[in-house]
C-alpha cells in the first residue's frame, strides 16, 4: 500500500533516540492502516469465501494490508532503541497508541461481524486467522517496548493492550473455523 515504501525509507534513517513525536507519528502510520482496511473488511460477503481461494475477492487485499501492518510495525520495532521517556513524552505516546487501539478496534470489530459467514470452513477462515495471529504478536511487542520506553503512562498503555489483546483473541478465534480433535 501507500504508506510502505515511505514507512520502510522512514524506518532505515531512524537514529539511535528518537523523539516521542516520531513514536507517535509510527504509530499513526500503523493506524493509518489499520482504518483503511475498515473499507475492505466491511465489502467481505459470503461470495468472498470461494473466491479466496483462486485469490480474488475482497479477502486479498484485507490479508495483504494486515500483512502491510506487520511489515511496518516490525520495522518500527527494528529500528526503536528503548529509552525512557519523560511523563509529557509518554502521554504523547500514550495518546498515540489509545487512537491505535481503538481504530484496530473498530476493525477488528468488522471482521468479527463478518466471520459468521466463514468460520465453519476451516480453509476458508484459517488464512485471516493465521495473519491476525502475526499481528498480535507485532502489536504485543510495540505494546511492550512501549510499556518500558513510557514509565509513566505504563499502566494505561498495559489496559489499553489488555483490551486489544482481548479483541484480537476474538477475532483470531472467530476465523480459526472448526477445530478436528
Amino acid at each position: 500500500m501507500r504508506f510502505t515504501a515511505l514507512l520502510v525509507a522512514g524506518m532505515a534513517t531512524i537514529a539511535s533516540c528518537i523523539p516521542a513525536q516520531q513514536v507517535a507519528d509510527n504509530i499513526g502510520q500503523i493506524t493509518a492502516l489499520s482504518r483503511d482496511l475498515q473499507t475492505p473488511a466491511k465489502s467481505l460477503s459470503i461470495l468472498d469465501g470461494p473466491l479466496l481461494l483462486t485469490g480474488q475477492g475482497n479477502f486479498p487485499p484485507v490479508i495483504q494490508g494486515f500483512t502491510e501492518i506487520v511489515n511496518v510495525g516490525t520495522g518500527f520495532l527494528n529500528g526503536m532503541n528503548p529509552e525512557e521517556y519523560s511523563p509529557a513524552d509518554s502521554d504523547i505516546i500514550f495518546e498515540s497508541f489509545r487512537t491505535f487501539v481503538k481504530v484496530h478496534q473498530e476493525l477488528l470489530n468488522i471482521l468479527i461481524g463478518k466471520s459468521g459467514l466463514f468460520s465453519t470452513v476451516p480453509f476458508i477462515g484459517q488464512p485471516v486467522a493465521a495473519v491476525l495471529r502475526a499481528v498480535e504478536g507485532v502489536v504485543d511487542s510495540l505494546a511492550f517496548s512501549l510499556i518500558d520506553m513510557a514509565e509513566s503512562a505504563a499502566q494505561r498503555l498495559q489496559e489499553e493492550t489488555d483490551s486489544l489483546d482481548g479483541s484480537l483473541k476474538t477475532a483470531i478465534d472467530s476465523y480459526s473455523g472448526l477445530q478436528l480433535s
